[in-house]
């Protein structure tokens, strides 16, 4: 077996009920008794718990549920931050601090929404954030947590999470049916990221990651490959997102779609099994032994297998195959965005990588 494969999220480590939280979350959203017209809204807890858990051990990565991606061309952009060891509050940046809470005339108000036919906004579902911040003056103020300030808040990832595609227990019945709400995904992650470019003019590119209940795929999107299709449109406001149900009810080759529900047996926290409730539940949630889809030659082409020895990097070429999450090339690939992550922290810090 290949390097990395058995990567767990840090989140999972340091807390040893956040894997069975993250999976019995999943379950739920892909049940036909507790999701039955197949919405989006319950995905996002097992999702959020993902992203969480992969940034967990970084103070100063978070995840920001539907963060608001907003510019306005006239505006000034955000700059490029500077180390945080070489941050203080000498000279010019004591008045920006001082600005920052003690200046309460209106002309110092710097809106978010300015209302102007200008502006210009998008709402992925998921971010990681990367903060900035150095510590104030000694009593600087009484309030609490203002002993610090934030000096800047980068994007190094976006994601867009769309529906599962039709319920089923075949892999490749369920990667095929993953396709319309992926496709749908990366479309929004391009436009978001146009945005994201005009907001940070010193980025240079950003993980984008689509997801569909259980798959996701990733791509290390650069400014230049934006830039191709120029700015977002002027008067394109951020698309009403109907809930479809993509034929999932109906869906003739799916005759029976029970899910979850038809293959259980017996209850997997409690049932009479040799293996842990962890494969327990993880057998139920995927329908398939995990093994099975470990270096398996007769996946389709666009499904992520195990990146071999010596070439466990992350594609920087156009989009991904499809990855299931739990399974081992999702658990290579989820450590491969982690390490770029730490290298956005602790090397890149001057925000071309978010």
């Amino acid at each position: 077996m290949s390097e990395r494969t058995n990567f767990r999220l840090p989140g999972q480590d340091l807390n040893p009920f956040a894997e069975q939280k993250c999976l019995l979350s999943l379950l739920a959203a892909y049940s036909r008794q507790w999701n039955p017209r197949n919405l989006e809204a319950p995905w996002y807890e097992p999702w959020s718990q993902i992203f969480a858990d992969l940034v967990t051990r970084h103070p100063s990565l978070s995840v920001a549920p539907q963060p608001y991606l907003w510019y306005d061309p006239t505006s000034k952009p955000h700059t490029t931050p500077g180390p945080a060891h070489l941050l203080s509050t000498h000279d010019e940046q004591l008045d920006d601090v001082q600005d920052d809470v003690g200046n309460t005339t209106l002309d110092s108000v710097r809106s978010s929404s300015v209302p102007s036919h200008r502006n210009r906004s998008r709402i992925p579902d998921f971010a990681i954030t990367r903060k900035v911040s150095f510590l104030r003056p000694d009593n600087f103020s009484q309030v609490l947590h203002l002993d610090r300030r934030v000096t800047y808040l980068g994007l190094p990832l976006l994601a867009e999470l769309k529906v599962s595609g039709a319920r089923c227990h075949d892999i490749q019945t369920s990667l095929l049916n993953a396709i319309k709400p992926m496709t749908l995904a990366r479309d929004q992650l391009f436009k978001q990221a146009s945005h994201l470019f005009q907001m940070y003019p010193h980025q240079e590119s950003v993980i984008l990651v689509a997801i569909s209940g259980f798959w996701w795929s990733y791509f290390i999107y650069p400014r230049a490959l934006s830039e191709k299709f120029g700015p977002p449109p002027k008067d394109d406001d951020e698309e009403e997102e109907e809930e479809e149900d993509l034929d999932l009810e109906h869906d003739i080759r799916l005759p029976s779609q029970n899910g979850i529900h038809d293959a259980l047996t017996q209850d997997p926290l409690t049932g009479n099994s040799s293996e842990t409730p962890i494969q327990v539940l993880q057998e139920h949630l995927y329908g398939f032994p995990l093994s099975a889809l470990q270096d398996n030659p007769e996946s389709p082409a666009h499904f992520h297998t195990v990146l071999p020895q010596g070439r466990v990097m992350l594609r920087e070429n156009g989009w991904s195959d499809y990855l299931l999450y739990g399974t081992a090339p999702s658990n290579q690939v989820l450590s491969l965005i982690l390490d770029r992550l730490h290298s956005v922290v602790h090397v890149h810090y001057d925000g071309r990588m978010g």
